[in-house]
């Protein structure tokens, strides 16, 4: 029997918050409840935010079942002020623990920080990995923050990313964007796409309070490449045609210090908060929107569809490919001005728009997006 081994710079429960994250946790649920004599078997490799973990197994309690966790360095609580690469230190802390998982060519090792490829090869060179990209690899460089003026590191990094395409087993993606970026590098390509857990919701849409569009809702790390300021000053200037619109931030990153400054009146910073509260916050809101430059396909997105809400967006990566706009969304092109148009079109026909986004998210069911994804996993992990 092999192990699986996941790899990501998370805590696998609540740290840091965000769709990759959510992704495994709905991947790591489907495996518990459909087959939960496999659990035993899977071992979980990340971080912590205890330094006191770091370099210790424990067992972490996850939907009715023990596994096992290793976490090869702390990650700092406030992701506003980070001083350190979390990828790099990430890497550099699993080549000093990853003897201790003693991976060997039978174990199947299951990849989502790309920078645990590279280490895992090291300590095995014939084992077998498994990438699950969450969006181009090639859009990576954009998003460095720590790198961004050392031109040698980042072509090392995209070098780095073009050996990992070539040598994987397999690659499950997210959206036909990456499907074309990867074709000329790999042939066992995959398209799988992200899952939710659809909630009930008894009317099919999500009903306004007063009748009219109020709340709006962003979820998500605060960097440069989400553009929040365009939506800010699209919720600022929309009280002609509101009365007045509300905007909640939840997350953190960053741009929050470069954001704060907007705190207050109708714009409220809620901070990272746990999965759970964030759907708390998605019942409360009236729209969720997204304004950023590049992404996969955000989990954000369709968890906001299964709770009834429709979605303003800019059409960049995967977003377009579960989206439908001008039926259960609106297009932007990323500045103020259009955001706040996509308002008014979604306020004029709001209850069309919600009941279709409802329907919509139910393509993404968990349990039918992750059976697909263990049925190709076990092809490697016997």
């Amino acid at each position: 029997m092999s192990r699986l081994l996941i790899y990501d710079n998370s805590n696998f429960t609540d740290f840091p918050i965000g769709g990759q994250l959510t992704s495994i946790g709905n991947f790591l649920r489907f495996v518990c409840e459909t087959y939960p004599e496999r659990t035993d078997d899977i071992m979980l490799v990340g971080v912590t935010i205890y330094p006191e973990e770091v370099g210790k197994v424990k067992k972490l309690q996850l939907y009715g079942r023990q596994i096992n966790f290793l976490p090869v360095t702390a990650g700092e609580k406030d992701l506003g002020n980070t001083s350190k690469s979390l990828r790099m230190l990430y890497a550099k802390g699993l080549l000093k623990y990853g003897r201790m998982l003693k991976i060997t060519k039978k174990d199947c090792n299951y990849v989502h920080a790309p920078e645990a490829y590279g280490v895992v090869k090291f300590f095995c060179m014939k084992s077998q990995c498994i990438i699950f990209s969450h969006g181009s690899y090639f859009n990576m460089e954009r998003g460095f923050r720590f790198f961004q003026k050392n031109i040698l590191v980042k072509k090392g990094f995209v070098a780095y990313l073009k050996w990992i395409l070539k040598n994987a087993d397999m690659i499950l993606l997210l959206d036909k964007n990456s499907l074309r970026d990867y074709g000329s590098y790999n042939s066992n390509l995959v398209q799988v796409g992200n899952s939710i857990i659809c909630p009930d919701i008894p009317e099919e849409q999500h009903i306004l309070k007063d009748g009219k569009v109020k709340e709006i809702l962003f979820v998500g790390r605060l960097s440069k490449d989400k553009r929040v300021e365009p939506i800010i000053r699209a919720v600022m200037n929309g009280e002609k045609s509101f009365g007045e619109l509300h905007l909640t931030i939840v997350g953190d990153g960053e741009e929050y210090h470069n954001l704060i400054q907007y705190e207050g009146g109708n714009i409220h910073f809620e901070g990272a908060v746990a999965p759970e509260k964030v759907k708390e916050y998605m019942k409360r809101a009236d729209i969720l929107v997204m304004n950023s430059a590049f992404e996969g396909i955000p989990m954000t997105i369709l968890e906001a569809i299964s709770y009834a809400l429709p979605v303003i967006s800019t059409n960049v990566g995967g977003i377009g490919e579960v989206l439908s706009f001008g039926c259960d969304s609106e297009e932007t092109d990323g500045t103020a001005e259009g955001i706040l148009e996509a308002v008014k079109r979604v306020d004029k026909y709001y209850d069309t728009y919600s009941g279709n986004a409802y329907k919509n998210s139910k393509r993404f069911d968990y349990r039918q997006v992750n059976q697909k994804v263990y049925g190709l996993i076990c092809n490697y992990w016997k």
